[in-house]
Order: structure tokens, then C-alpha cells, then sequence
């Protein structure tokens, strides 16, 4: 079964610009590898002392198996920036769109 899926997380806690590169690239590589990247824009932000680096969709993405594949998306994205930036935190905000 397909559901409509509203993508967000956020990498936070990024010291310098160099980090903050550095993630924002293992993002893209994670989003092209899942063929997410035409789905999901990247974005870079600051609120206080935070440098951020963001992914949301415009537009719901249509996921089959949804609940069987997120997991081990999250798993492997926080892996994966943790060992490049072992301070950062990852928020995931996925909205069902199909709920509302």
C-alpha cells in the first residue's frame, strides 16, 4: 500500500561552515541513493548559534512500504552524519498526508 508522506528532518548542532558542508553533502548522497533528491530540496539555515542543514518536500512524496523502509533510513542517516559530526542531532518530521 502507498501512502503520501510530507519529508522534514534537520541536522543540527554544526560547529562551522565545514561541518555544515560536510553534512549537507551526505544528505544529497542519501537522498539520490534512496532517488529521493528530485522529491526533497536541501537547505542550509542558522537560528542563534545553530548552523542547520534541512530537507523538506514542496509537495507529499508517494512512499510504498513506507513503515518498512523508514527505519533503516533513519538508522543509516544518523550513522552516517554522527560519524562525521558525532554533536549533532537529527530530527525526522514525517507527516501522512492521507491522515488529515
Amino acid at each position: 500500500m502507498s501512502v503520501n508522506i510530507d519529508v522534514f528532518f534537520r541536522v543540527r548542532n554544526s560547529r562551522d561552515e565545514r561541518e555544515r558542508a560536510g553534512v549537507a553533502a551526505i544528505l544529497t548522497d542519501v537522498l539520490e541513493s534512496e532517488r529521493l533528491a528530485l522529491d526533497v530540496a536541501i537547505t542550509l539555515g542558522e537560528e542563534a548559534d545553530d548552523l542547520y542543514v534541512q530537507a523538506d518536500s514542496d509537495d507529499p512524496v508517494i512512499f510504498s512500504g513506507f513503515y518498512r523502509w523508514v527505519p533503516e533510513f533513519e538508522r543509516t542517516l544518523t550513522d552516517r552524519v554522527v560519524a562525521l559530526v558525532p554533536h549533532a542531532r537529527l530530527d525526522f518530521g514525517w507527516e501522512y498526508v492521507d491522515e488529515d
